[in-house]
């Protein structure tokens, strides 16, 4: 259904997958049904947060001429991500680019961005504020991402 809607669903939190498996007409265990319920007490929270990044994210958006939605890698390196990678020319940094540039066009959508915004606030709910909420999805969504990345290019072994 989401798909024929042309709605794109973050599916990998526990919350996501327990929201598809309601969507798709399965049996939701007690704590599934608790997780969806949480979601819906924690998201509003959560949906400002990322609101609050969205707003720093369009203070980059334009810079290199055009306000699209998207942020060049040096943008997003500088906006973004520079407090968890140590150099933008590394290959940490440029591999944790590539993770995020799901279409590959060189660029970071914000809805690249938003899908793993999305994830960390569903997966920790707690988080207070949008430094922490950056935090949780670099450190815990992004980082490991990135990791996969490299272990299915076998750059890298598990």
């Amino acid at each position: 259904k989401n798909a024929a809607d042309n709605r794109k669903e973050e599916y990998n939190s526990n919350v996501g997958l327990a929201m598809l498996l309601d969507q798709a007409g399965g049996s939701l265990t007690p704590a599934m049904a608790g997780s969806i319920e949480q979601d819906r007490v924690s998201m509003p929270h959560i949906d400002n947060l990322i609101q609050d990044i969205k707003q720093e994210w369009d203070l980059w958006d334009g810079r290199d001429s055009c306000k699209d939605d998207r942020l060049t890698f040096d943008h997003f390196y500088i906006g973004f991500m520079a407090p968890y990678f140590g150099c933008y020319r590394c290959e940490d940094s440029q591999q944790g680019l590539r993770a995020l540039d799901m279409d590959d066009d060189g660029m970071i959508h914000w809805s690249e961005f938003r899908f793993f915004l999305t994830w960390a606030g569903r997966q920790y709910p707690a988080v207070t504020n949008s430094r922490e909420l950056l935090d949780v999805t670099f450190r815990k969504g992004l980082i490991p991402a990135m990791k996969d990345e490299l272990i299915k290019s076998g750059r890298i072994k598990r």
